[in-house]
């Protein structure tokens, strides 16, 4: 059982403490008037040392032999003697290939991965939820539980919606185990891909080729190493008189003056966070306002402890329009205006999938005025508005931009499309 452990945030985090960081886009208001306000609730975990025992990796691999996924050499298999892997195939029927086991024979356990022969349809809902049984066999808190579901086609056989898919992962997410999603080449259903792995809390990525397989698939098992904490739950409480609107990038509930969310878990060295719209009552210029409170905890899995932490946040108000436009808060406003463009992308896929290109063109444009803190950023969606009425490249562009929006919404680590 994991020991509480409460820490107070007016020193620096030890060196085994996830940090909380609440942040405002902008630390004045003006004066006088209502305003919204963004913050932002971020946890960054703690970075590890290379002498720190890894977590135990518990990991499902479900693949798809419907079409070319007979030939990839998946070398990820090969992990420390303590992990536990299972082998799942599928087409129109699913085949436990290597049951869930520790991963004491490496070569056969490959042996049977290259054996993988080319099948039929795609069962793509049971094979994933059988991948999900052969992790709950060895389930444990102190494991990273992960299924990795690899497909190149569409769902065709049992439940094949996106909405089935979606409620399949967030069952599988609730009980804590994330479905990571790779879906190779163009003739995958990325709208199923994403929110299967986006319900459940995992990773998405849109493969352009299998010889970019192995690279994924080493980021990926090297990514499931870094996790620090499981079980993140964070709740906010506003002060009296502000109002919760919106979170912007993540299912939570509101009740009042209370938001609450989480994450299955936190990687070392990186930050994932929730961007929260309050409305702010009027103030008089030179006032404080106590904004919000949260408070974050989460099961440490390098100490084995639970951990609680809190933090507070304050703005004032000023009757000088140009002390209240300085006052901005950089890198929230960067991630505010990074949640904006994914927005956009979401909606100019569904205009356009509706048949209105002028409409998603107009869409993916008026996100521009978020770009300015990235020119790569910029030069994507000028890139994506110009594919949005090529039908040669649409289908490709549909799954970028799928992919990147899942990755501004989840913060996910490493690039979404190879």
């Amino acid at each position: 059982m994991m020991r509480k452990k409460s820490v107070n945030h007016s020193v620096d985090a030890a060196a085994t403490e996830c940090s909380l960081n609440l942040a405002a886009g902008r630390s004045l208001l003006a004066a006088g008037e209502k305003s919204t306000l963004c913050l932002k609730i971020g946890v960054t975990g703690f970075e590890t040392e290379s002498e720190m025992k890894r977590p135990r990796l518990n990991v499902a691999l479900v693949i798809d032999r419907s079409g070319s996924m007979a030939g990839s050499n998946i070398e990820q298999a090969k992990h420390a003697e303590d992990d536990i892997v299972s082998v799942v195939i599928y087409d129109d029927e699913v085949e436990v290939l290597v049951p869930a086991t520790k991963v004491s024979n490496k070569r056969d356990i490959l042996s049977k991965i290259d054996s993988i022969g080319i099948g039929g349809c795609t069962a793509l809902y049971a094979g994933t939820e059988k991948g999900g049984r052969e992790v709950k066999k060895f389930f444990e808190k102190g494991y990273v539980n992960r299924v990795v579901l690899l497909s190149d086609g569409l769902a065709n056989v049992g439940p094949s919606t996106p909405e089935e898919l979606e409620k399949l992962g967030r069952k599988l997410g609730g009980k804590g185990i994330c479905v990571t999603t790779l879906g190779l080449g163009e003739g995958y259903d990325e709208d199923l891909m994403q929110r299967l792995a986006r319900a459940s809390d995992g990773n998405h990525f849109f493969v352009t080729s299998e010889r970019k397989l192995v690279e994924v698939f080493d980021e990926e098992f090297k990514t499931a190493t870094k996790v620090v904490a499981s079980e993140v739950a964070c709740e906010v409480t506003c002060a009296e008189g502000v109002r919760p609107i919106r979170v912007l990038n993540r299912d939570a509930k509101i009740r009042g003056q209370k938001v609450s969310f989480s994450w299955n878990q936190i990687y070392s060295g990186h930050e994932r966070y929730v961007l929260l719209e309050v409305e702010v009552p009027a103030g008089k210029d030179g006032e404080k306002l106590s904004v919000a409170e949260a408070k974050l905890t989460y099961a440490n899995m390098v100490t084995r402890r639970a951990e609680t932490v809190t933090k507070t946040i304050e703005v004032a108000y000023s009757a000088s329009e140009r002390a209240v436009k300085a006052s901005e808060n950089e890198d929230v406003m960067k991630d505010y205006a990074e949640q904006k463009v994914a927005e956009a992308r979401e909606e100019a896929i569904q205009l356009r999938d509706r048949g209105d290109i002028v409409g998603a063109q107009a869409r993916l444009e008026s996100s521009q005025m978020f770009a300015c803190y990235s020119p790569v950023l910029a030069k994507e969606i000028a890139d994506e508005a110009e594919a949005v009425e090529n039908e040669g490249v649409w289908n490709t562009a549909r799954k970028m931009m799928r992919a990147r929006a899942n990755k501004s919404r989840t913060q996910q680590k490493g690039d979404s499309v190879r």
